[in-house]
Protein backbone atom coordinates (compact mmCIF):
# COMPACT_ATOMS: atom_id res chain seq x y z
CA UNK A 1 0.00 0.00 0.00
CA UNK A 2 1.39 3.32 -1.32
CA UNK A 3 0.85 4.96 2.47
CA UNK A 4 2.29 2.18 4.10
CA UNK A 5 5.72 2.33 2.14
CA UNK A 6 5.25 6.41 2.77
CA UNK A 7 4.99 5.26 6.31
CA UNK A 8 8.07 2.94 6.55
CA UNK A 9 10.54 5.02 4.28
CA UNK A 10 9.56 8.38 6.46
CA UNK A 11 10.22 6.75 9.88
CA UNK A 12 12.89 3.95 8.86
CA UNK A 13 15.25 5.39 5.69
CA UNK A 14 18.23 6.33 6.07
CA UNK A 15 18.36 10.10 6.49
CA UNK A 16 19.87 12.51 3.80
CA UNK A 17 22.38 14.45 5.71
CA UNK A 18 23.90 13.05 9.06
CA UNK A 19 23.84 15.67 12.16
CA UNK A 20 27.02 14.37 13.61
CA UNK A 21 28.82 14.71 10.05
CA UNK A 22 27.81 18.57 10.46
CA UNK A 23 29.87 19.98 12.82
CA UNK A 24 29.06 23.03 14.82
CA UNK A 25 26.31 23.62 12.35
CA UNK A 26 24.15 20.63 14.39
CA UNK A 27 25.66 21.24 17.98
CA UNK A 28 24.11 18.86 20.25
CA UNK A 29 21.24 18.01 17.53
CA UNK A 30 20.90 14.30 17.04
CA UNK A 31 19.20 12.40 14.38
CA UNK A 32 16.03 10.46 15.39
CA UNK A 33 16.60 6.89 13.80
CA UNK A 34 13.99 4.27 15.08
CA UNK A 35 15.78 0.79 14.20
CA UNK A 36 13.62 -1.24 11.82
CA UNK A 37 13.32 -4.21 14.30
CA UNK A 38 11.43 -7.75 13.72
CA UNK A 39 8.81 -6.25 15.55
CA UNK A 40 7.98 -3.17 13.44
CA UNK A 41 8.87 -5.28 10.35
CA UNK A 42 5.52 -7.12 11.50
CA UNK A 43 3.40 -4.38 12.44
CA UNK A 44 3.99 -2.78 8.60
CA UNK A 45 3.31 -6.20 7.65
CA UNK A 46 -0.11 -6.09 9.39
CA UNK A 47 -0.43 -2.68 8.66
CA UNK A 48 -0.51 -3.64 5.07
CA UNK A 49 -2.77 -5.85 5.37
CA UNK A 50 -5.57 -3.90 6.82
CA UNK A 51 -4.23 -0.39 6.37
CA UNK A 52 -7.13 1.37 7.28
CA UNK A 53 -6.12 2.95 10.67
CA UNK A 54 -3.26 4.68 8.75
CA UNK A 55 -5.60 5.69 6.02
CA UNK A 56 -7.99 7.09 8.19
CA UNK A 57 -5.50 8.93 10.09
CA UNK A 58 -4.15 10.53 7.45
CA UNK A 59 -7.62 11.55 5.93
CA UNK A 60 -7.69 13.69 8.98
CA UNK A 61 -5.85 16.18 7.34
CA UNK A 62 -7.00 17.88 4.30
CA UNK A 63 -3.51 19.68 3.23
CA UNK A 64 -2.19 18.53 -0.24
CA UNK A 65 1.49 19.44 0.66
CA UNK A 66 4.14 16.90 0.91
CA UNK A 67 5.67 18.45 4.32
CA UNK A 68 2.22 17.81 5.78
CA UNK A 69 2.10 14.32 4.55
CA UNK A 70 5.57 12.96 5.90
CA UNK A 71 4.91 14.83 9.76
CA UNK A 72 1.50 13.17 9.68
CA UNK A 73 3.08 9.57 8.88
CA UNK A 74 5.81 10.17 11.71
CA UNK A 75 2.97 11.21 14.20
CA UNK A 76 1.01 8.24 13.32
CA UNK A 77 3.98 6.17 13.72
CA UNK A 78 4.33 7.47 17.49
CA UNK A 79 1.30 7.29 18.44
CA UNK A 80 1.36 3.53 17.29
CA UNK A 81 4.91 2.56 18.71
CA UNK A 82 5.46 1.14 22.22
CA UNK A 83 8.46 2.53 22.59
CA UNK A 84 7.14 6.18 22.33
CA UNK A 85 4.30 8.33 23.79
CA UNK A 86 3.27 11.23 21.24
CA UNK A 87 3.29 13.96 23.90
CA UNK A 88 2.16 17.30 21.03
CA UNK A 89 2.73 18.37 17.74
CA UNK A 90 2.80 21.59 15.86
CA UNK A 91 2.82 23.37 19.27
CA UNK A 92 3.23 27.00 18.22
CA UNK A 93 5.30 29.18 20.55
CA UNK A 94 3.77 32.86 20.57
CA UNK A 95 4.75 36.31 22.44
CA UNK A 96 1.77 38.78 22.31
CA UNK A 97 0.50 38.60 18.76
CA UNK A 98 3.52 37.30 17.31
CA UNK A 99 4.64 33.31 16.64
CA UNK A 100 8.05 32.51 16.87
CA UNK A 101 7.88 29.04 15.87
CA UNK A 102 6.31 25.60 16.40
CA UNK A 103 7.61 22.54 18.15
CA UNK A 104 7.28 19.65 15.05
CA UNK A 105 6.82 16.92 17.45
CA UNK A 106 7.89 16.48 21.03
CA UNK A 107 7.39 12.56 21.94
CA UNK A 108 8.63 10.71 25.58
CA UNK A 109 10.85 8.32 25.06
CA UNK A 110 10.57 5.42 27.64
CA UNK A 111 13.79 3.69 27.12
CA UNK A 112 15.44 7.12 27.67
CA UNK A 113 13.42 8.19 29.96
CA UNK A 114 13.06 11.94 28.62
CA UNK A 115 11.29 14.40 26.22
CA UNK A 116 12.22 14.67 23.21
CA UNK A 117 11.80 17.29 21.05
CA UNK A 118 11.94 16.33 17.21
CA UNK A 119 11.65 18.72 14.15
CA UNK A 120 11.32 16.87 10.74
CA UNK A 121 11.83 17.83 7.12
CA UNK A 122 11.88 16.43 3.64
CA UNK A 123 13.49 17.77 0.55
CA UNK A 124 14.40 17.67 -3.13
CA UNK A 125 17.75 19.55 -3.99
CA UNK A 126 19.31 19.79 -7.19
CA UNK A 127 22.88 20.39 -7.60
CA UNK A 128 23.79 23.69 -9.41
CA UNK A 129 27.22 24.19 -10.18
CA UNK A 130 28.50 27.97 -9.32
CA UNK A 131 31.32 27.67 -6.80
CA UNK A 132 32.79 24.33 -6.57
CA UNK A 133 35.92 23.86 -8.76
CA UNK A 134 37.94 20.39 -7.67
CA UNK A 135 36.78 20.20 -4.35
CA UNK A 136 35.55 16.91 -2.60
CA UNK A 137 32.97 18.15 -1.24
CA UNK A 138 30.19 20.86 -2.78
CA UNK A 139 28.30 23.93 -0.69
CA UNK A 140 25.08 23.96 0.40
CA UNK A 141 24.04 26.80 -1.68
CA UNK A 142 24.61 24.94 -5.00
CA UNK A 143 21.80 22.96 -4.01
CA UNK A 144 18.35 24.48 -5.12
CA UNK A 145 14.75 22.55 -4.71
CA UNK A 146 13.13 22.07 -8.17
CA UNK A 147 11.59 25.90 -7.93
CA UNK A 148 14.26 27.44 -6.81
CA UNK A 149 13.30 29.15 -4.61
CA UNK A 150 14.72 26.36 -1.47
CA UNK A 151 18.14 26.27 -0.93
CA UNK A 152 19.59 23.33 1.07
CA UNK A 153 22.08 26.02 3.10
CA UNK A 154 18.86 28.10 3.88
CA UNK A 155 16.97 25.18 4.77
CA UNK A 156 19.96 24.06 7.18
CA UNK A 157 20.16 27.67 8.93
CA UNK A 158 16.49 27.44 9.55
CA UNK A 159 16.28 23.88 10.98
CA UNK A 160 19.69 23.51 13.10
CA UNK A 161 19.01 27.27 14.10
CA UNK A 162 15.91 28.69 14.35
CA UNK A 163 13.76 25.23 14.76
CA UNK A 164 16.03 23.40 16.85
CA UNK A 165 17.10 26.20 19.00
CA UNK A 166 13.21 26.98 19.70
CA UNK A 167 13.18 25.58 22.83
CA UNK A 168 15.55 27.77 24.52
CA UNK A 169 13.37 30.71 24.05
CA UNK A 170 12.25 32.34 27.42
CA UNK A 171 8.57 32.09 26.23
CA UNK A 172 8.76 28.04 24.85
CA UNK A 173 10.82 27.68 28.54
CA UNK A 174 7.42 28.96 29.90
CA UNK A 175 4.98 27.17 27.47
CA UNK A 176 6.93 23.73 28.36
CA UNK A 177 6.76 23.86 32.16
CA UNK A 178 2.89 24.38 32.04
CA UNK A 179 3.13 21.27 29.84
CA UNK A 180 5.21 19.68 32.60
CA UNK A 181 8.18 19.28 29.98
CA UNK A 182 11.81 20.15 31.39
CA UNK A 183 15.16 19.52 29.30
CA UNK A 184 14.46 17.92 26.28
CA UNK A 185 16.94 16.30 23.35
CA UNK A 186 16.93 17.68 20.09
CA UNK A 187 16.75 15.66 17.35
CA UNK A 188 15.92 15.83 13.50
CA UNK A 189 14.48 13.73 11.06
CA UNK A 190 15.80 14.90 7.79
CA UNK A 191 14.70 13.11 4.36
CA UNK A 192 14.84 13.10 1.16
CA UNK A 193 16.92 12.79 -2.00
CA UNK A 194 19.87 14.84 -3.81
CA UNK A 195 19.65 14.81 -7.62
CA UNK A 196 23.20 15.79 -9.55
CA UNK A 197 23.44 16.96 -13.49
CA UNK A 198 23.82 14.22 -15.24
CA UNK A 199 26.65 15.92 -17.45
CA UNK A 200 28.44 17.83 -14.39
CA UNK A 201 28.37 15.99 -11.03
CA UNK A 202 28.82 17.73 -8.09
CA UNK A 203 30.51 16.60 -5.09
CA UNK A 204 28.26 15.99 -2.20
CA UNK A 205 27.51 18.52 0.27
CA UNK A 206 29.06 18.64 3.83
CA UNK A 207 26.90 15.87 5.87
CA UNK A 208 25.24 14.19 2.94
CA UNK A 209 24.73 10.21 4.11
CA UNK A 210 26.82 7.81 2.24
CA UNK A 211 24.33 5.07 2.62
CA UNK A 212 22.29 6.49 0.18
CA UNK A 213 22.94 6.96 -3.57
CA UNK A 214 22.57 10.57 -5.86
CA UNK A 215 19.70 10.66 -8.59
CA UNK A 216 20.07 12.74 -11.65
CA UNK A 217 18.35 15.40 -13.13
CA UNK A 218 18.71 16.94 -16.87
CA UNK A 219 17.13 19.76 -18.77
CA UNK A 220 14.29 18.78 -21.17
CA UNK A 221 16.94 19.39 -24.31
CA UNK A 222 18.92 16.40 -23.22
CA UNK A 223 16.05 13.98 -22.36
CA UNK A 224 15.98 12.28 -25.97
CA UNK A 225 20.25 11.34 -25.55
CA UNK A 226 19.67 10.35 -21.70
CA UNK A 227 16.42 8.18 -22.52
CA UNK A 228 19.02 6.55 -25.69
CA UNK A 229 21.46 5.82 -23.12
CA UNK A 230 19.25 4.38 -20.40
CA UNK A 231 18.17 0.98 -20.36
CA UNK A 232 15.48 1.44 -18.71
CA UNK A 233 11.94 0.96 -21.35
CA UNK A 234 8.73 2.51 -18.83
CA UNK A 235 8.57 5.20 -17.08
CA UNK A 236 6.02 6.94 -14.44
CA UNK A 237 5.35 10.59 -14.29
CA UNK A 238 5.40 11.24 -10.32
CA UNK A 239 2.72 13.68 -8.67
CA UNK A 240 4.42 15.52 -5.85
CA UNK A 241 2.31 13.03 -3.18
CA UNK A 242 4.39 10.29 -4.77
CA UNK A 243 7.96 11.57 -4.19
CA UNK A 244 8.81 9.90 -0.89
CA UNK A 245 9.02 5.89 -1.59
CA UNK A 246 10.38 4.18 -3.93
CA UNK A 247 7.60 3.25 -6.86
CA UNK A 248 5.93 -0.12 -6.18
CA UNK A 249 3.13 0.05 -9.55
CA UNK A 250 -0.14 -1.62 -9.28
CA UNK A 251 -0.87 -4.38 -12.07
CA UNK A 252 -3.33 -2.66 -14.59
CA UNK A 253 -0.76 0.80 -14.02
CA UNK A 254 -0.07 2.19 -17.43
CA UNK A 255 3.52 2.91 -18.25
CA UNK A 256 4.88 5.37 -20.33
CA UNK A 257 7.22 4.54 -23.15
CA UNK A 258 10.49 6.33 -24.00
CA UNK A 259 9.11 8.12 -27.20
CA UNK A 260 5.40 8.87 -25.09
CA UNK A 261 7.57 10.21 -22.45
CA UNK A 262 9.30 12.72 -24.53
CA UNK A 263 5.28 13.65 -25.86
CA UNK A 264 4.32 14.34 -22.47
CA UNK A 265 7.29 16.42 -22.07
CA UNK A 266 8.06 18.00 -24.93
CA UNK A 267 6.30 21.41 -23.95
CA UNK A 268 7.48 21.05 -20.26
CA UNK A 269 7.19 24.55 -17.85
CA UNK A 270 7.88 23.43 -14.64
CA UNK A 271 10.32 20.47 -13.08
CA UNK A 272 8.69 16.83 -13.18
CA UNK A 273 9.94 14.22 -11.37
CA UNK A 274 10.25 10.59 -13.40
CA UNK A 275 10.53 6.99 -12.07
CA UNK A 276 11.80 4.64 -14.43
CA UNK A 277 10.50 1.37 -13.27
CA UNK A 278 11.35 -2.62 -14.31
CA UNK A 279 8.85 -5.11 -15.81
CA UNK A 280 7.46 -6.06 -12.37
CA UNK A 281 6.43 -2.46 -11.94
CA UNK A 282 9.54 -1.68 -9.37
CA UNK A 283 11.21 2.03 -9.64
CA UNK A 284 14.72 0.98 -10.38
CA UNK A 285 15.66 4.75 -10.37
CA UNK A 286 14.38 8.97 -10.56
CA UNK A 287 15.21 11.48 -12.31
CA UNK A 288 13.98 15.05 -12.73
CA UNK A 289 13.23 17.12 -16.24
CA UNK A 290 13.77 20.72 -15.77
CA UNK A 291 13.20 23.53 -18.43
CA UNK A 292 16.08 24.32 -20.38
CA UNK A 293 16.47 27.73 -18.31
CA UNK A 294 16.10 25.66 -15.23
CA UNK A 295 17.47 27.31 -12.62
CA UNK A 296 17.18 30.70 -13.86
CA UNK A 297 13.53 29.76 -14.79
CA UNK A 298 11.67 29.84 -11.27
CA UNK A 299 8.59 27.51 -12.35
CA UNK A 300 6.29 25.54 -9.83
CA UNK A 301 6.98 21.92 -9.40
CA UNK A 302 4.13 19.91 -11.24
CA UNK A 303 1.46 18.42 -9.16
Amino acid sequence: TQAVRDLAWACFSPPLLCAAQMADAAANVTDCRPQLTASRRDWLARLDSDPQPLLAHLAGNSSHRLGVYFERLWHFFLQQDPAFDLVTHNLAVRDGGATLGEFDVIYWSKERQRHCHLELAVKFFLGSRTQTTNASASRWCEWLGPNTRDRLDLKLRQLLGRQTGLGQHPRARTLLRELGIGDMAREIAFKGYLFQRHDAPLPPPPGFNVQLAFCQWLPLRALPQFLVATPAEQFQLLPRMRWLSPVQAHSGEQFLGRSTLRERLQSLASTQLVAAVDDEGRETCRFFVTPDDWPAHDGQTSH
